[in-house]
Parts: structure tokens; sequence; C-alpha cells
């Protein structure tokens, strides 16, 4: 069932051809509902991480076991603190956004004008 499950969450989330909740709604019953939560829980982080990408400020990361992170991030506007902790299968698809692979400390996907910078020097 968490194969189908995160199966499901990367087909919500896929840009390019995305899985329509309203045509296939009888899909999302019982466990499987769990995909629509964790789908609008990781475009939410994306947002927020991008937000935080722009101004230049990373959210503290930390590993868990089995894979999983947690993340520390302040809010861009308001003087809060957000944490968010996800399993692996959410890292990965986490990981596929430019946001989420720069908070993550991938190294390609630093912000543009770090590589810009790094280019020059």
């Amino acid at each position: 069932m968490r194969e189908f499950l995160y199966r499901l969450v990367q087909r919500l989330h896929e840009e390019a051809r995305p899985l329509s909740r309203n045509k296939h709604f009888h899909v999302f019953v019982g466990e499987a509902r769990k995909a629509l939560r964790i789908d609008r829980h990781l475009r939410d982080l994306e947002i927020h991480l991008g937000k935080l990408m722009e101004r230049g400020e990373r959210p503290r990361v930390r590993a868990l076991r089995g894979g999983g992170v947690q993340l520390v991030m302040r809010h861009p506007t308001l003087s809060v603190v957000r944490t968010a902790t996800l399993n692996a299968e959410e890292v990965a698809l986490l990981a596929r956004h430019p946001a989420g692979a720069w908070a993550l400390g991938e190294p390609e996907a630093a912000p543009k004008s770090t590589k810009k910078a790094a280019k020059r020097g």
C-alpha cells in the first residue's frame, strides 16, 4: 500500500502529466486519501522554500533515521519558525523541486546568482 500511496503522490505532483483529483476521484478513497494530504503538504513546503531561496536563507536540516529529515524554517514575513518532518519518500519527492533540492543541500541546486558568482571567481 505504501508504494501505491507514493506513486499516487508522484503522479499528483508531476507538472507535465498530473493526475486530476476531479477526474480520478474514485482513486482517492480510504488510505489513498493520504496522497492528497501529502501532495498539498509538499506543494506548500515548495512555496515556502522558494521564498527562502529568493532571500538566500537556508533552513536548518536535521537527518532522521530511515532517510527522513526535519526542516526548520523561519517564516518569510512573520517572526515564527516552522518545522516539517518528512520521511524518505517525501524527501525524494521534495528533492525534485529546485527549491527543495537547494534546501536539502543538493550541490546542483544552487541559486543562479551563486552559480554566476562562482563562475566569475
